[in-house]
């Protein structure tokens, strides 16, 4: 995934917050770091350690430059944005954090300023990107327009992105390790079931099919005529070979008798086919 993406978000922090209360808010408190806890609303589900250490070695270099944004709790307070800066404070050694704190904010606002952070930071996968995006719009009965329109995106990119969310787990779960795209991911969810996702997956991996070409695939599979499908355990078969020789396989008839057809498209194919079967 691309670190460097901002999805078009022309609004930061502040743009969703009445400027009243934003300069209120303008001044930061010193918080003791074991008063916050973190926000149920966080949808960001993996923290690279990596990452984390190298921050605590900035901030106990340099400190802190950008507090955390915080709410009132019934006990202590709630993280709103800024969680890495948080744990990775807790890691330098720190024992307070500087912290801007909202009094009264509602929880879809709450929801909404995490989300931004977290989308103008480029720190979700797109899977924890959508379901951040569906959370939202279905706590708080939003439109994708209106989902949109707070976010400061266009509405086809929510709805795209909310598209992963019907892919299979497999394949959601290449797409949150960037084994494939979110590009790889929505062209495979247009197929039929979970098992032919699968089986694109395995196709898409084994091949190693740009996104235009997975497109392609997806759609000659769609046209296969239904009297060509064969039984899972085949498919299975297929799949496999696919994904082991890196070729096209195609396999017709029924397990006690059928055909697997192999295809190569050049000499360096055949040749390195030959390679692998040991011929």
């Amino acid at each position: 995934m691309n670190r460097s993406r901002a999805h078009g978000l022309g609004r930061g922090l502040e743009a969703l917050i009445p400027l009243p209360e934003a300069r209120e808010a303008s001044l930061t408190e010193l918080i003791s770091l074991d008063e916050i806890r973190p926000s149920p609303h966080q949808v960001r589900r993996r923290f690279e350690s990596q990452a984390l250490r190298e921050l605590a070695d900035s901030i106990r270099a340099q400190g802190v430059l950008q507090p955390v944004l915080v709410r009132r709790a019934a006990q202590g307070y709630e993280l709103i944005a800024g969680e890495r800066r948080w744990r990775a404070a807790r890691l330098a050694g720190l024992t307070r954090i500087p912290a801007i704190v909202r009094r009264d904010l509602a929880e879809e606002t709450s929801l909404v300023l995490g989300l931004i952070e977290n989308l103008q930071r480029a720190d979700l996968d797109p899977i924890e990107e959508a379901r951040g995006l569906h959370r939202l719009i279905e706590e708080f009965g939003l439109t994708h327009e209106e989902a949109a329109e707070r976010l400061g995106r266009n509405r086809v990119s929510i709805t795209q992105s909310l598209r992963l969310l019907q892919a299979c787990p497999a394949v959601q779960s290449a797409i949150s390790t960037a084994a494939i795209s979110a590009g790889h991911g929505r062209s495979l969810v247009s197929l039929p079931t979970p098992a032919a996702q699968e089986h694109g997956l395995r196709v898409v991996l084994g091949r190693r099919l740009s996104v235009r070409q997975t497109e392609a695939w997806v759609g000659s599979y769609a046209e296969l005529p239904r009297r060509r499908r064969v039984s899972g355990e085949l498919a299975q078969l297929a799949a496999d070979l696919e994904a082991r020789l890196g070729l096209p396989v195609s396999v017709s008839g029924r397990v006690g008798r059928g055909r697997l057809t192999l295809h190569f498209r050049s000499r360096e194919e055949l040749s390195e086919l030959r390679e692998k079967l040991g011929v």
